[in-house]
Formats: C-alpha cells, structure tokens, sequence
C-alpha cells in the first residue's frame, strides 16, 4: 500500500527506499525552496510582460506563447541563482550533498483547452517518467511557482 508521508523526518536513506517502494513524500516549504520558487515567478513574469503568465495562453498566439517559453525555460535551468538555491534546498530536507547526485531544475509548463497539443507545453497525459527515459534510480521534486488546485495539479495512481 503507498503511504503519503507529510513533512517526514525520516534520514535520507530511509525516505529514498520508502519513495522506491511506492511511498510519496510531500513537503512544506524551506528557506531555499520559497526563494527557488520565487525566483522562479520573477523570470516567468518578466518573460509574460506585461501579460499575467497564467492568462498568457488566452492573450496570445501559440507561436509568441511557445517562442517565450523557448528562451525561458533554458534561462531558468541554466542560471546561476537556481544552481546556488538547488544544493541549498536539499540540504534543508536532509540530503547529503556528497551523496546526492542532482541534475538543473527544469520548468514544466502546460496549458490548457486544447491551445498547446505538441511542444514545449504539451500537458502530457498521466504516464510514469520512465516512459519519457528517466532512470528508474530518478526522484523528482516537484514545486509549483503558482497556487495549485484539483484542476490543474499532478495527480499520483497506485496500483
């Protein structure tokens, strides 16, 4: 059965076999994930300019809406400041940051109604990540940079 661990303190290695038995783990924020987050909102909102970045998609074309997303999602994944709160961030939840190999923050986007069907923000349909090539040994981390509700947030199937 999986189990929803909320803002465990349980030591890295026991949290990483309980993730690799099926177990997810939900944490509140840290220090460094509020200010990931945050930075992350200001690049987002300065690339949308002067468009609200969650209303974007109804305000313009799907080419302007998918250029913008090309210059930004690789300006956020290879910056220096989300290289510098990443490590920081781990650490907070008890990593061992000489035994935790991570890898650049990536910016998942989606839309919605249909506006973007193929691309860089194709909402894609529920599916494993190893279905994409990630490893099996892979954790993600997930933080939305916007509120989340039931309409527009990862859902997790078990068995």
């Amino acid at each position: 059965m999986t189990t929803v661990h909320f803002d465990s303190q349980v030591p890295a290695d026991t949290r990483r076999a309980l993730i690799y038995q099926g177990d997810i783990f939900v944490y509140g924020a840290t220090p460094a994930s509020r200010q990931l987050v945050e930075f992350a909102g200001e690049l987002v909102e300065a690339a949308f300019a002067p468009r609200l970045p969650e209303l974007a998609q109804f305000e313009m074309p799907v080419q302007e809406y998918a250029a913008v997303l090309a210059e930004l999602k690789p300006r956020f994944i290879h910056h220096p400041e989300c290289k510098r709160l990443l490590p920081r961030m781990l650490e907070e939840l008890g990593c061992d940051l000489d035994r935790t190999y991570f890898d650049v923050p990536r910016m998942r986007t989606a839309t919605s109604e249909g506006y973007l069907t193929t691309g860089i923000a194709y909402a894609f349909h529920p599916h494993r990540d190893t279905w994409y090539s990630a490893p099996f040994c892979q954790i993600n981390w997930w933080l939305p940079i916007y509120p989340i509700a039931g309409d527009n947030c990862m859902a997790f199937h078990t068995r």
